[in-house]
């Protein structure tokens, strides 16, 4: 048979156990806790050992053949109870709240220095999209101004050909005009000429009706005299010029001229003008009378 006391050693031994075993188990979760749980943490303290329950009374043994006797076991020793279980947890649970400030800590600091870099990279984004826009409008500024510069100088030789091409019709023009004025005075001078021999014919044929020649004439000496005239034709002055070597003959060409005055004039200004402003007659006795200008 086992002993009551033999009994209550045992169970005081096996709660000694126990305890021991919770702090070392309670020890191990606190060193190797790395990143605790964001939960409450549960712990129980215990101020004193329970009591020991209360011995059983062994039930009563039908009796044995007798036997050699057990020997006594010693009773273990009695455990001190875990007074330092209180403080190591305690530590535990501060240098797990360090830990979790201190990680806190810098997950607040890399937090911060994440946002520090992104505000970085955001800034520096947009100093590159204002330089990538600056230089776009630069670029832009430059094909503006050549484009500028190039319209000012196609509409600057656009010009000089307008120019060039009026100069020229001008010049062609004022060509063809000398040409038609020199036509046209070509045309009105041959017509004035046409028109002076005409009346050179008259005025010869009338002074021819009115000369009377004298007789006994010697030699084809020619006669000239200036003739100036009135606008109607009258003979104004006649001033010998050239004689002929024979008075007789220079008097009466002289006298015919008087005597066929008015003589005729063209209605024409242009060409009566060179009849009134100096007429020139040269008279030969072989031709009777001839009448230049």
């Amino acid at each position: 048979m086992i002993a009551p006391q033999r009994l209550q050693h045992l169970s005081s031994g096996g709660l000694a156990l126990l305890v021991h075993g919770m702090l070392l188990l309670g020890l191990m979760v606190g060193v190797s806790w790395k990143n605790p749980p964001h939960l409450p943490i549960e712990a129980d303290l215990w101020t004193e050992l329970p009591s020991p329950p209360q011995a059983i009374s062994p039930p009563e043994f039908a009796p044995q053949p007798e036997s050699l006797p057990e020997p006594a076991l010693e009773p273990a020793p009695p455990t001190a109870p875990a007074a330092v279980l209180p403080d190591q947890a305690q530590i535990a649970l501060e240098k797990a709240e360090k830990k979790k400030l201190e990680e806190q800590r810098l997950e607040a600091a890399r937090q911060a220095e994440l946002q520090r870099k992104i505000e970085q990279n955001l800034a520096e984004a947009k100093r590159a999209e204002a330089a990538r826009q600056a230089e776009l409008e630069r670029v832009e500024n430059e094909r503006l101004d050549k484009e500028r510069v190039e319209k000012e100088k196609q509409e600057q030789s656009r010009r000089l050909i307008d120019q060039e091409m009026a100069r020229q019709m001008r010049e062609e023009l004022d060509a063809e005009t000398s040409q038609l004025s020199a036509l046209q005075t070509r045309a009105k001078a041959s017509q004035q000429q046409r028109v002076v021999r005409d009346f050179q014919e008259r005025i010869r044929a009338k002074i021819r009706n009115a000369l009377v020649m004298p007789r006994n004439l010697k030699g084809d000496a020619e006669v000239v005299f200036q003739v100036n005239l009135l606008p109607n034709g009258e003979v104004l002055r006649v001033k010998l010029v050239r004689t002929s070597g024979q008075p007789l003959y220079d008097s009466a060409v002289e006298r015919a001229l008087f005597k066929a005055s008015p003589l005729p004039l063209p209605k024409e200004r242009e060409a009566a003008q060179a009849f009134r402003e100096g007429l020139t007659l040269k008279f030969r006795p072989s031709e009777d009378a001839a009448v230049l200008p």
